[in-house]
């Protein structure tokens, strides 16, 4: 009888054991350069990559940057392409960065991917890329990129609660309707903080629009209809703070409570 309980002990024990380190194996899949992630995946080291992309996320798949950073060795390319449907790039610790890559992070396929606290830094084209539709950028930092900090190309994209700062061309740039830009940091660009290109029906409220080398918040002439510019911070731009480029300004989108020390038109408030 006593044999058969230390046997029935240790069985359970390895059972146990057993458990614990299939549970182990299944929070943390190791990514290689050049990996197609399809299941919820955790950076467990810093990737240098020729491979284009770094790293691609779809099917089932998402990635914890863990405080881990993927640099594109050859100064090309994409960090993390973003594909399917509903796919998370976030970092659970914080400290990551994507780096020296055409554009870091490239959000694509079906849409409503989320992507939190990821940085992308010294990027060439842009830091991040919204292609597809009704995906959110949030907790994020676009900063010193080459090109554009923000590219919102899809329709319904969301970037919140960011900081976009120190890239050569314009912070973020809206190319598509229905957009929402809220609650940012998008001052010391080299050219305009945010830039409100052919797009129509969107937001832009409640953001620090700062000390950019052109203009604070642009609105270009492309007869937009519907875009809201509401309760931002612009002051200290090199060009206008605020500025209105259509025809016959503030007819089809609304200018309201902001503060600025300039305008292109008494219109703007």
């Amino acid at each position: 009888m006593k044999n058969l309980n230390v046997n029935l002990l240790k069985a359970l024990l390895l059972a146990a054991i057993g458990v614990v380190s299939l549970s182990l194996s299944g929070m943390a899949s190791a990514v290689s350069c050049g990996d197609t992630i399809t299941t919820p995946s955790t950076l467990t080291a810093a990737l240098s990559c020729t491979e284009n992309p770094a790293v691609t996320v779809e099917g089932a798949g998402s990635l914890d940057l863990n405080g881990y950073s993927i640099t594109c060795t050859n100064g090309s390319g994409i960090g993390i392409k973003v594909l399917g449907a509903g796919r998370i790039i976030n970092d659970s610790v914080g400290g990551n960065f994507i780096k020296n890559c055409d554009t870091g992070v490239f959000v694509d396929g079906i849409g409503g991917h989320i992507i939190q606290n990821v940085n992308a830094l010294e990027n060439l084209t842009s830091g991040f890329a919204l292609v597809s539709n009704g995906n959110l950028l949030e907790s994020s930092t676009a900063d010193s990129n080459d090109g554009i900090g923000v590219r919102m190309l899809g329709i319904g994209n969301q970037v919140r609660n960011s900081i976009i700062t120190f890239n050569t061309l314009q912070g973020v740039r809206v190319a598509g309707n229905s957009s929402i830009v809220l609650l940012n940091d998008i001052s010391l660009n080299d050219a305009s903080g945010v830039v409100i290109a052919d797009a129509n029906s969107s937001l832009i409220s409640s953001n620090t629009a700062n000390d950019n080398g052109t203009n604070g918040i642009l609105l270009q002439d492309f007869s937009q209809v519907g875009n809201v510019i509401v309760g931002n911070d612009a002051t200290g731009n090199a060009g206008n703070d605020l500025v209105d480029q259509n025809l016959i300004p503030c007819i089809t989108n609304i200018w309201v409570l902001n503060t600025f020390d300039d305008s292109n038109d008494a219109c703007i408030n």
